[in-house]
C-alpha cells in the first residue's frame, strides 16, 4: 500500500510539474509571439526577412499595402516594388529614390539646362533619346526603365552611395570625379529616406495625395526596356 501511495505521490507531482511548465511554454511563447507582433508593426508590417517562413504570396501583399500607403497610389507601388524584387535591388532604396526624385508624381518634369527629366523615376531625355515625350510619363514605362537604370549604376558603381551619385549626377561625371555637392545631399537624403522606410517610419514630407496616372497600354517588351537602358552613358 505504501508503495502504491509513494507512486500516486510521485505521479502527482510529475503531472502537475507538467502543468506547470507547459503553463509556463504557453506564457513564454504569448510573449514571444506579442515580441513578434509588436516587431511588424513598428516596421509597418514590411519586411518578408522578418517572416522568412511565411507564405511568399502573403509577404508581397502585405509590401504592397504598405508602399501603397507609402505612394498613395497601389499600381504605382505595385510597379515598383515588382520591378525591384526582379533586379535584386532593396525596394526601400527604390521609394526612397522615387520619393526624392519626383514625390510619387507620374507627371513630375524637371528642365535642366541641355535636357529635360521626366516622370517618376525623373528618365533624362539625353538618357533616353528614343522614348517619346509621352511614354515618359506612364508607369508601366517609366518604372521598370528606372530601376533598370538604377542596378545599372549599381553593377558599375559597385556601391549604393556611387550608385546613387551616377543616378544623379551622371556615370561619367562621377567617374571623373566631379561629382557636385548637391549630390552629396541627395544622397544623404535617400539613404534617410531609406533607413525610414525600412523601420516602418513614414517621413512627414510623404505626402501620398490622390495622384492621376494617365491612361495607358501595359508595356510588356522587357526586351525593348532593357536595350533602352543599355543605352544609357
Amino acid at each position: 500500500m505504501k508503495q502504491l501511495n509513494l507512486a500516486l505521490l510521485i505521479a502527482a507531482v510529475l503531472f502537475l510539474s507538467g502543468c506547470l511548465s507547459q503553463s509556463n511554454y504557453e506564457d513564454e511563447a504569448v510573449e514571444l509571439s506579442q515580441t513578434q507582433y509588436e516587431t511588424y508593426l513598428k516596421s509597418a508590417l514590411y519586411g518578408s526577412s522578418k517572416m522568412e517562413t511565411e507564405d511568399p504570396v502573403q509577404t508581397r501583399k502585405r509590401n504592397l499595402e504598405y508602399f501603397a500607403t507609402v505612394t498613395g497610389d497601389y499600381e504605382i507601388a505595385r510597379l515598383i516594388y515588382d520591378e525591384s524584387v526582379k533586379y535584386n535591388i532593396q525596394p526601400e532604396l527604390s521609394f526612397a529614390l522615387v520619393f526624392n526624385e519626383s514625390s510619387f508624381n507620374p507627371n513630375a518634369v524637371n528642365q535642366n539646362r541641355n535636357s529635360i527629366d521626366r516622370g517618376l523615376f525623373q528618365l533624362n531625355s539625353n538618357s533616353f533619346p528614343n522614348l517619346k515625350e509621352a511614354d515618359f510619363f506612364k508607369p508601366e514605362i517609366n518604372v521598370p526603365l528606372g530601376v533598370a537604370y538604377l542596378r545599372y549604376c549599381l553593377d558599375i558603381g559597385g556601391n549604393e552611395v556611387t550608385a546613387l551619385a551616377m543616378y544623379n549626377a551622371g556615370p561619367n561625371r562621377v567617374k571623373d570625379s566631379r561629382t557636385p555637392r548637391m549630390t552629396l545631399d541627395y544622397i544623404h537624403k535617400i539613404q534617410s529616406y531609406r533607413e525610414n522606410l525600412e523601420q516602418g517610419i513614414i517621413p512627414e514630407e510623404f505626402n501620398p495625395a490622390a495622384i492621376a496616372v494617365p491612361d495607358s497600354k501595359s508595356v510588356k517588351n522587357i526586351t525593348l526596356l532593357m536595350e533602352q537602358s543599355q543605352k544609357i552613358n
